[in-house]
């Protein structure tokens, strides 16, 4: 039966709270307080012998199958009910005799506990239910760090978190816990380590425990692992369309992940501070093609790209590495030089020398930008088209079109109409980018351009007196031809 060798709930209790008291002293013993340049990890799988230890092995087999039996209905019943009280004292006989049992002893052990602490009778025992945690995490190490799924690097990204939650005097030994496991882990890093560690990399900066210039290169990294991640899904997806639901949300996570870094380094991201840390270290760069890489990625994002520091990154950046991505950066130099020939046949470049949609996509919807400056709009107009060819929800491509039909709406026509029918096929296209994008920014952009253009929108009498009428079909025959409908403004 489940709940065979039944003990009183006080007994139960009485054990419990002895084995915490056990385990603080031993964690006291195995991790004092230590300055960050002395942080020493648990030795992974040093724990030696058998699964079942060397004495009273038949002993140590019933507890362990007394404790997984009740676990396994505990978790059945949604982690609630009696299994629980159950699972506790079996459970810790394996925990102090037999740590190499099942490595399922630890990762079970962590919701144990987490109970233990969620129903502790005061806030003395529940710190010392904290340090049984931290026991555990380092136990688990010791035992079954070299597991291929659950090893080292993703038991100290869970112990770091936990660290954080847990114990905010300790920001530092939690930010150089997740800072290990990221490096062990790399790209199969978990999205919640990603996004803790940054936070802990923000407040240990502002504490003044850590240099400024890790809240840049941890933003690097942070990002690139979540971009990894979101790309080996997308992949995926492509490649099993039938689990879109489970990789969707896996997708989303990271997304998220990615919005809270993002969130968390914006006030640092100021053009001012961008050049300032980056610029000093250029000179002893300028050969590291990643390095010039990101820089102008990041330049690129915080629209940095008019300092000079933009200027020597991409054109470096496309001596090193002559890519798509590098020749984009230099179009972009060149752009914003207000060079827009040199920006076109860059684009051009960045468009031929890649297959990847993305960058085709932004690689069009700059040179657009540049073919507006140069005033080509109908060469601007096919370039936004072409990159909502590879982007269908590039709300800025719609709005940028709608700008070309709004500044020349009143070159378009002959009477107090036709000059202001370019404004009704402009309204169409800020409505468009306003359907299609999810980016707030553009959506406020693509309302408040809406609204000049109801402004300039004909009159009702306009209309009446060229023999018009609202809600009808019209076609603007301009350097575009574009069909609409017709509006007055009032």
């Amino acid at each position: 039966m489940l709940r065979r060798s039944i003990i009183r709930k006080n007994r139960v209790m009485k054990t419990v709270l002895s084995f915490v008291f056990v385990v603080s002293l031993l964690l006291s013993s195995v991790m004092p307080l230590m300055a960050q340049k002395d942080i020493k990890f648990p030795e992974s799988c040093s724990i030696k012998g058998p699964k079942f230890g060397t004495t009273d092995t038949l002993t140590a087999q019933k507890n362990f199958s007394l404790y997984r039996e009740n676990f396994k209905q505990w978790k059945k019943d949604n982690f609630k009910g009696d299994a629980i009280k159950f699972t506790i004292e079996p459970w810790r006989y394996c925990f102090l005799n037999v740590p190499l049992c099942s490595q399922n002893l630890y990762l079970d052990g962590v919701r144990i506990v987490g109970y233990l602490m969620d129903n502790a009778p005061d806030s003395v025992t529940k710190e010392r239910y904290i340090d049984t945690l931290m026991m555990l995490y380092d136990r688990n190490i010791e035992a079954f760090g070299c597991a291929k799924q659950y090893g080292e690097g993703y038991i100290l990204g869970r112990k770091g978190y936990d660290l954080y939650k847990y114990r905010p005097s300790e920001k530092e030994l939690a930010y150089y816990t997740m800072e290990k496991s990221i490096n062990i882990l790399g790209n199969e890093t978990e999205a919640a380590i990603l996004s803790f560690f940054f936070k802990s990399t923000d407040e240990l900066i502002r504490g003044g425990y850590l240099d400024t210039a890790l809240i840049y290169t941890n933003y690097e990294k942070s990002m690139a692992i979540a971009q990894s991640q979101i790309d080996a899904f997308n992949a995926e997806l492509k490649a099993n369309p039938a689990d879109s639901a489970k990789i969707n949300k896996k997708i989303e996570i990271f997304t998220v992940a990615e919005g809270n870094i993002a969130t968390i380094f914006d006030p640092w991201a100021s053009c001012e501070q961008v050049i300032k840390i980056y610029g000093a270290q250029f000179d002893s760069k300028q050969t590291d093609c990643e390095w010039l890489k990101k820089l102008c990625k990041m330049l690129e994002n915080k629209k940095c790209t008019d300092d000079p520091l933009y200027a020597k990154a991409a054109i470096k950046s496309y001596e090193c590495s002559p890519t798509a991505e590098s020749a984009m950066s230099l179009g972009n130099y060149f752009l914003s030089a207000k060079n827009y020939s040199e920006a076109v046949k860059y684009y051009n470049e960045a468009v031929k020398g890649t297959e990847d949609a993305a960058i085709k996509a932004k690689a069009y919807q700059w040179m657009a930008e540049a073919y507006r400056g140069a005033s080509q709009y109908a060469n601007a107009r096919s370039a936004a088209n072409s990159s909502l060819q590879f982007d269908p929800n590039n709300g800025d491509a719609y709005i940028l079109i709608g700008d070309l039909y709004m500044s020349t709406a009143s070159s378009c026509g002959d009477n107090d109409v036709t000059k202001r029918a370019g404004y009704w096929a402009a309204a169409d296209k800020y409505a468009k980018a306003k359907a299609v994008s999810s980016d707030e920014k553009v959506i406020n952009e693509a309302s408040s351009k809406m609204g000049s253009c109801f402004g300039a929108f004909p009159t009702k009498e306009d209309l009446f007196f060229y023999s018009l009428s609202p809600g009808s079909s019209y076609t603007v025959s301009c350097w575009y031809t574009e069909s609409t409908i017709i509006r007055s403004r009032d």
